[in-house]
């Protein structure tokens, strides 16, 4: 298979997605507004599906149960390409679940069931299929240890989605090359309240970690391309679209960013073209119901300018 070489290190689930009028508040019961809808997630999986669809070559490296989701799950990557001997089948447990609910403006709350994705451990990435890889991306839905085994052991480019939000031990952020949080994990790894100006973002993101460049992802507002080398931050604003379910665009945006390094596209180059292709992502329904590929992201991207931002 040609193309780039992208290893995803992460979680892989089953998601249970719940039509609502609106977000649940704290004590608050909300009824759905339609059926329950099953498909496959995992932010793991979800950026590798990702990838794939952007042309990548990619290999997929997590834990699922040995049952019936489970083996659903590594069916349905396998189809789109994607190398899935590093994904190990789990006797005793049950795979991973994310429970997630959309309103009509398609933001979303998710909780979500670890499962078998709490049982890789740094032997079982030891054991993966690393060589010759030029990217490794790594998420925190998995054990820390597994994600420090990983990015130690790795002679790629190293990218770290931190999330779900989560203090990180500097140790592991020393292997990392290129840091991709949203802004309520950019202030969870900084220990800081949550940045509202683009200013104050590319400052809390320059205190992270020395020398590593970090892409802070706005949602609707696009990314923030702060480089670790202390020059200017770049502002990408993400192209105006009817958002239909934003489940898994922070996924599509980091599975397209990978690919894109792993061709050798400097870093603020990416960041636009996978804006854009989150921007697409949005207009279906569940974490993988509108994957783009290549053509469409770029064709899209082309409108789109990136701005410095005083830091």
């Amino acid at each position: 298979m040609l193309g780039a070489r992208v290893a995803v290190v992460g979680s892989l689930n089953a998601d249970v997605t719940l039509p609502v009028e609106h977000l649940p508040g704290p004590g608050e019961t909300v009824l759905t507004r339609g059926p329950a809808h099953l498909a496959f997630g995992g932010k793991g999986a979800n950026q590798a599906a990702a990838a794939a669809a952007f042309g990548g070559q990619v290999a997929m490296i997590g834990r699922v149960g040995n049952d019936d989701n489970g083996h659903r799950i590594v069916a349905d990557l396998a189809a789109r390409g994607i190398d899935c001997s590093g994904v190990l089948l789990t006797d005793g447990e049950r795979t991973g679940t994310a429970m997630i609910a959309v309103d009509r403006a398609g933001e979303n709350l998710i909780i979500v069931d670890p499962g078998a994705n709490s049982r890789l451990e740094p032997r079982d990435v030891a054991a993966a299929p690393l060589a010759q890889t030029t990217v490794l991306l790594v998420q925190l839905e998995i054990p820390l240890p597994a994600v420090a085994a990983a990015v130690r052991a790795s002679q790629a480019l190293v990218v770290l989605n931190p999330a779900p939000a989560m203090p990180i031990d500097p140790a592991i952020l020393e292997f990392v090359h290129v840091l991709v949080p949203n802004r309520s994990e950019l202030a969870a790894l900084a220990g800081a309240r949550l940045p509202g100006s683009l200013d104050g973002i590319a400052r809390l993101a320059s205190k992270i970690a020395d020398a590593t460049d970090i892409v802070v992802t706005l949602g609707e507002d696009g990314a923030l391309v702060v480089p670790g080398d202390g020059g200017p931050a770049t502002h990408i604003a993400a192209p105006r679209t009817d958002v239909t379910d934003g489940t898994g665009a922070g996924d599509c945006f980091c599975g397209s960013l990978a690919v894109l390094l792993a061709e050798g596209a400097d870093l603020a180059s990416a960041a636009r073209v996978a804006v854009a292709a989150a921007t697409i992502s949005t207009t279906g329904r569940g974490a993988r119901g509108r994957l783009p590929g290549r053509p469409e992201a770029e064709q899209l991207a082309a409108g789109l300018r990136g701005e410095q931002a005083d830091s």
